[in-house]
């Protein structure tokens, strides 16, 4: 099962360079969002009211929002919705492009941002882009092989495989959000001192 979901994933060159080029795309649509919006309404973070919240306040926040994406994209994939899940995952990338933005605009002035933002940055944006990438590349299997009935087999051996795939990267987003909570609930704690 796993060596069936690996050649299929491996074959698929083409998809990771289209899903690089949306995100391309959508890191200029990012920059033209901000040039027209007003570069200098760059929004203020109250770092007291983060240091005032519980552990289990931030955790939930950032499970909400952390897992929503790679459930949706599940669903997506399972029903082998390719192309919803190619504009979703460029909307997604207008969002990161614009945090990055902001990162860099804020860098020299507010040091205390990046120290709360860096790991979505090198660590979670890297498993949402190849998760993607993995599900982009089953649901176009999903798609043609739910259709025929001669190779339902196969269609449930490479649902039964993604999902299992999918449950680990779910585990992955979660002890990331539990490790991520911590670290801003002690971060946030230290920079208001």
């Amino acid at each position: 099962m796993r060596n069936v979901l690996k050649k299929l994933i491996e074959s698929e060159n083409k998809r990771f360079i289209f899903l690089m080029a949306i995100f391309v795309f959508s890191l200029m649509v990012s920059a033209i969002i901000y040039f027209f919006s007003g570069q200098k309404n760059i929004t203020n973070i109250n770092y007291e009211i983060i240091s005032t919240m519980k552990l289990n306040v931030i955790f939930i926040m950032n499970i909400k929002r952390n897992l929503i994406y790679f459930i949706l994209i599940i669903l997506l994939t399972i029903i082998g919705q390719n192309k919803i899940i190619n504009i979703l995952f460029g909307l997604v990338s207008v969002y990161y492009g614009l945090s990055v933005i902001y990162l860099i605009r804020t860098f020299g002035m507010d040091m205390k941002y990046f120290l709360m933002t860096f790991t979505d940055y090198f660590i979670f944006f890297p498993i949402l882009f190849y998760f993607t990438f993995i599900s982009s590349t089953i649901s176009k299997y999903t798609r043609k092989s739910k259709n025929i009935e001669t190779i339902s087999h196969k269609f449930d051996i490479i649902v039964t495989g993604y999902i299992k795939i999918s449950i680990i990267y779910l585990s992955i987003v979660t002890v990331y959000s539990l490790g991520y909570s911590y670290y801003i609930y002690i971060l946030s704690r230290l920079l208001v001192r």
